[in-house]
């Protein structure tokens, strides 16, 4: 959906763009997984658990202000669920 390489979504980098891809991964991982929030940050270069609560928080606050947001979302979960990459 994003093309964006994944060793950029594990990268300390602060751009936007990153950012708002990385939390969306993070915020999948959390609803399509069983894995810790302490194994989510570490796939995700290494972060602490509390920076996988913000990012989860974050997606969640940004659906409920954004139904396009929201849809991508949405479609994103669905495309990884069809998958069966989770």
């Amino acid at each position: 959906y994003f093309t964006i390489p994944e060793d950029l979504l594990r990268a300390k980098t602060r751009k936007q763009e990153i950012v708002n891809a990385r939390q969306i991964a993070m915020y999948l991982a959390k609803e399509l997984t069983n894995s810790s929030l302490k194994t989510i940050g570490l796939h995700f270069g290494g972060r602490d658990h509390s920076t996988v609560i913000h990012a989860y928080q974050c997606v969640e606050d940004q659906m409920k202000l954004d139904s396009k947001f929201r849809g991508n979302v949405e479609q994103i979960k669905r495309r990884l669920e069809m998958r069966g990459k989770v």
